[in-house]
């Protein structure tokens, strides 16, 4: 009789409680497995966690209680009467510019839909994304949230919620004040005129503002300077200031490279020489591409297999003469130049990979000169008076870069180094290693 009381006493206080919508979230699918949008996953999470982790009637749940849930069913007959237990499932792809991201309501107890949505917003407007993301789950969820029951008799309010009679000026007194005020500038006015008549001083306003319109007796009229340059908009600084940063990497060092161990291959026919084979890999660098999806606010994407082109405009981005100049002048494009050491740090082999005549019309007669032409730019820029252009390829280049050598010259290697040099200062940094 005892176990029994205690049975109908915890139902009792089951029953009292208000029903609960248990939301199980699991972390986001990347469905097409696009490395390049990895890294959005975690955010979706936390975007709707972040949603629904103080609304009043849910409960957020793990992938770990899900599980504990599902091998034991008995565990919902212990929930306040009324719970819904949901699982949401969500799968997001990225088509150009834009993310699509899928929702899915499941109900654990028969495994049937209940409800389901979609969101697609730009790739690079993630506060819009958040914000689409939060009113889909809100639509999805809000009919099996517990409606909250106010109480009239049990709320209160601060004496400061009740509004208090404001204070209402004599009509006699406002219109006396206007008279005042209006006389007072008269005056102002009068001494101003009598002071420039007499000499006594300038108005302050005798040198008109450039740029400003006025009404004067004769009409309206407005002083500007032809030769005036057009000022940069200082809404843009921000984005400027990001562009710049992007921009200065792409300039200066956007290359990851790997440099691999030397391969040998001998020679059946000839154990005086051997060939080694040295293996370069050139990519460019993947956070530099996450900052231009992520950060910048770009005005145009196109994206065709590897090839992705960023337009940027003036409308949202102050362009700065410095970095414009070096992109016209070309001194970003730069060449890898490898050079192979001994022991004594002496050159044994120098490899040019350019494709211009005066690199493969070279020879040298105290090193191992090698031209050659595997390595290609994979980035480009185009300027015109209005817009930039930004063209990108995400491969990734293996150029081996293969010689004949001596054994015992072979023997001597000892360091390989890989320096980039800008082409308009390639023959000043050739000529005295050749």
């Amino acid at each position: 009789m005892r176990k029994i009381l205690i049975f109908i006493t915890i139902c009792q206080l089951y029953s009292l409680q208000e029903p609960t919508v248990y939301l199980y979230i699991l972390p986001f699918e990347n469905t097409d497995n696009d490395p390049t949008v990895e890294w959005i996953a975690p955010g979706l999470f936390d975007m709707v966690n972040g949603e629904l982790k103080y609304r009043a009637g849910i409960k957020i749940k793990t992938k770990e209680e899900l599980e504990i849930i599902m091998n034991d069913r008995r565990l919902m007959m212990r929930q306040p009467r009324g719970s819904r237990n949901f699982l949401l499932l969500g799968k997001y792809k990225r088509k150009l510019d834009e993310i699509h991201v899928d929702l899915q309501l499941i109900d654990i107890s028969n495994w049937e839909e209940e409800n389901s949505d979609k969101v697609i917003q730009k790739y690079s407007a993630i506060p819009l994304l958040n914000k689409s993301l939060a009113d889909a789950i809100r639509k999805m969820i809000d009919p099996y949230t517990p409606k909250q029951s106010l109480d009239k008799k049990t709320l209160t309010y601060s004496s400061y919620s009740n509004p208090k009679p404001s204070k209402k000026n004599n009509p006699v007194h406002l219109e006396s004040n206007k008279v005042v005020s209006s006389l007072d500038n008269q005056i102002a006015e009068l001494e101003a005129s009598m002071d420039a008549l007499l000499g006594a001083k300038q108005r302050a306003n005798a040198t008109p503002e450039k740029g400003v319109t006025r009404q004067e007796s004769d009409g309206w009229n407005m002083d500007f300077n032809i030769d005036e340059r057009i000022e940069h908009n200082p809404k843009n600084s921000a984005n400027t200031k990001m562009l710049t940063t992007v921009l200065d990497q792409l300039l200066n060092n956007p290359y990851d490279i790997q440099l691999k161990k030397p391969e040998l291959i001998y020679h059946n026919d000839d154990e005086l020489y051997m060939t080694v084979r040295f293996p370069v890999s050139y990519k460019l660098k993947e956070e530099i591409i996450k900052d231009m999806l992520t950060n910048l606010p770009y005005t145009g994407l196109e994206q065709n297999g590897s090839l992705t082109i960023f337009y940027f405009n003036r409308e949202s981005f102050n362009f700065t003469e410095k970095v414009l100049d070096r992109i016209k002048s070309g001194e970003h494009r730069a060449v890898p130049i490898i050079r192979i050491y001994d022991k004594n740090e002496n050159i044994l082999v120098v490899i040019a990979d350019s494709p211009e005549n005066y690199v493969h019309s070279k020879n040298s007669s105290r090193v191992l000169y090698l031209p050659q032409n595997q390595f290609s730019h994979l980035i480009e820029f185009t300027v015109g008076g209005w817009s930039m252009q930004v063209a990108m390829e995400t491969v990734e280049i293996n150029a081996v870069y293969e010689m004949i050598l001596p054994v015992s010259q072979m023997e001597e290697m000892n360091n390989i180094n890989l320096k980039f040099i800008k082409e308009n200062e390639l023959e000043s940094f050739l000529d005295p290693l050749l």
